[in-house]
């Protein structure tokens, strides 16, 4: 019984924190070659492009902004442009949600994309679902030239919860 009423107090504890954890979602994650469908051309023995990506959401305004920081592109973006992409998963392909930047004029090879916007409901579900991606376009990869699946990143808060729990359900040593 005791032990019940632990749980049902973390339980508490974890709709607490998710109430006052606020209504900000960040994203983090790798933008790179080895995620863009098609395979795309980089010519050696130049750099091998990569970026990162943050995006946070808020939730209750469906309101997003992003930082974008890529280099070593084979050329400057250019129209199509940088954008982020959805629904898909891993390894598909999607349509066109929003323009980071439409290529017009070229950004430059190395550098940084900030902005925000405001998305639908049906948007931010699917932002959520892990179900966007970063897709940067040049000259030379015309499909893309690097991608970056926007992923929610783990909070310190859902962290302690679990380990919290999974401390409670442990086995009780007997002596």
């Amino acid at each position: 019984m005791v032990r019940m009423n632990t749980m049902c107090a973390v339980l508490a504890v974890c709709g607490l924190c998710g109430a006052a954890g606020g209504e900000i979602v960040e994203f983090s994650f790798p933008i790179d070659v080895d995620q863009e469908v098609p395979t795309p051309t980089i010519p050696g023995p130049s750099p091998v492009p990569f970026g990162t990506g943050v995006v946070q959401l808020d939730t209750g305004t469906n309101m997003i902004s992003w930082t974008i920081d890529y280099q070593d592109l084979t050329g400057p973006i250019v129209t199509p442009g940088a954008h982020l992409h959805g629904p898909a998963d891993y390894g598909a392909t999607a349509g066109v949600q929003l323009f980071l930047s439409d290529g017009d004029p070229p950004e430059p090879s190395t550098g940084t994309l900030v902005g925000s916007a405001s998305i639908t409901d049906t948007q931010e579900a699917d932002l959520l679902a892990g179900l966007w991606y970063v897709n940067i376009h040049t000259s030379l990869n015309q499909p893309g030239e690097i991608r970056g699946q926007v992923v929610p990143e783990p909070t310190s808060a859902g962290f302690l919860v679990f380990g919290t729990v999974a401390l409670m359900l442990r086995p009780k040593r007997r002596h």
